[in-house]
């Protein structure tokens, strides 16, 4: 174990899957002083997300297998469910079930005990012999179950692992909204807050929502905010018993999932789309030269936005989905919607590189709505990175300038521009 005096000072900016999962990794590393800091007062952040999925990518594949093994160790305090997880796609959309048959052919590649489902009546049986309630229809549609799949709480998830990194001798500071970067030619002195105090450190980690970072002039990669609907119905005890056996069902041609009830007795409803943007921030340019006005995430902690609002279409649409789905449900009241922001690259792989204009300034973005899942890892091959022995495949993908790769995603439609006079009101929130 290093002295305290000769460890590397790390400032890591945002509390977020990235900017934590690092933390951790960095700390049982044994060589770095940590400090995160988050903008928000409470953490995590009210807008923290689950997911949960397969990948048609085999290196995806193979790291979220991991991952889910990982979840299920004692250090992440049950947060882990093992619901299953149902992949489905129209028989319509060849990207869909490209991406399914993929996907399906990378779980039998590492041993997960998966069953194809080429038709709806296999889907409906897939689904009876689990549960007793209603199910859907499912026609022209095809997928494959994979039962050692799941989900997790991200919301306690985090807390988890934010009180980890505590225990383990990082700092993290909330209410410490960084403005600015302490620059001296090719190099990062530190950060600068909004209230002035200046947060030194040998390296610093930007782990934004967005890589449009204040004081980088260089354009960056398209990284862009995109916000995905969701909505939420409560069960009642006896219902929360008999969906409580029902898997994640997601879908790859239009994007819609949805969950088994949570602690809480919510059944989450869901897109995986290509989103709505908030374009209100200043100009910033793209990796294309294009100057175009910043999305900026619009949530539950914007003034004006805390009821959590979601344009009627895409609250149409969740409830057509939840009617398809488990067709008892289908008249149920919303209870509460948001948007869920995602850091969109235009690829689906994520951005995790060395700025190119300075030494000691790494970037940890672009989730892409994909990133959750592998918290539990994902922090070790940010680290390898960091330390410049990262596994070369990662490397070169989510590098600047990396080489696209079309099986990290798969969206659905085409994205649109937030408008207020489009957005729910409660009583769009009835059936």
């Amino acid at each position: 174990m290093s002295s305290t005096s000769t460890k590397q000072k790390v400032v890591i900016v945002g509390s977020g899957i990235y900017g934590i999962s690092t933390a951790l990794y960095m700390l049982q590393d044994g060589g770095y002083d940590v400090t995160v800091l988050d903008k928000c007062e409470t953490l995590p952040a009210p807008d923290a997300a689950s997911t949960a999925g397969d990948y048609a990518d085999p290196q995806l594949s193979k790291l979220a297998i991991e991952a889910v093994h990982m979840w299920k160790l004692p250090e992440w305090e049950g947060t882990y469910h093992e619901s299953g997880v149902m992949c489905l796609s129209a028989t319509s959309s060849s990207s869909g079930t490209h991406f399914v048959d993929q996907a399906y052919q990378n779980c039998r590649s590492n041993d997960l005990p998966c069953e194809k489902l080429q038709s709806a009546q296999a889907i409906r049986e897939a689904l009876e012999a689990r549960t007793t309630v209603p199910v859907g229809e499912f026609e022209g549609r095809v997928g494959y179950m994979n039962p050692t799949g799941g989900w997790a709480e991200s919301g306690r998830a985090l807390a988890v692992a934010i009180e980890r990194v505590k225990r383990d001798g990082g700092r993290v500071r909330v209410g410490a909204e960084v403005v600015g970067l302490l620059k001296e030619g090719k190099r990062v002195q530190g950060v600068r807050l909004k209230s002035g105090e200046e947060v030194k450190g040998d390296l610093v980690l930007r782990s934004p929502s967005l890589c449009a970072s204040e004081g980088i002039s260089a354009p960056l990669p398209d990284v862009v905010a995109t916000g995905q609907s969701l909505a939420t119905i409560q069960l009642t005890p006896e219902e929360v018993e008999r969906y409580s056996k029902n898997p994640v069902i997601f879908n790859l041609d239009n994007g819609f999932y949805l969950f088994p009830p949570n602690p809480d007795g919510l059944i989450k409803v869901a897109t995986h789309a290509a989103g709505y943007t908030n374009p209100i921030g200043p100009e910033s340019s793209s990796s294309c030269g294009d100057k175009e006005p910043t999305s900026v995430p619009q949530t539950k902690l914007t003034p004006g936005a805390e009821d959590g609002r979601i344009p009627r279409e895409s609250l149409a649409r969740l409830r057509k989905g939840l009617g398809e789905h488990l067709p008892e449900l289908k008249d149920r009241e919303f209870v509460s919607s948001r948007l869920c922001w995602y850091a969109d690259t235009p690829t689906g792989d994520w951005l995790i590189d060395y700025h190119p204009d300075y030494e000691n300034l790494f970037i940890a973005s672009g989730d892409s709505g994909h990133g959750f899942k592998f918290t539990p890892n994902i922090g070790r091959e940010i680290l390898h990175i960091i330390q410049r022995k990262g596994d070369p495949e990662y490397t070169r993908r989510w590098a600047f300038g990396g080489c696209p790769n079309k099986d990290a995603d798969e969206r659905y439609g085409v994205r649109q521009v937030l408008k207020a006079e489009e957005l729910a009101g409660p009583e769009d929130m009835k059936a």
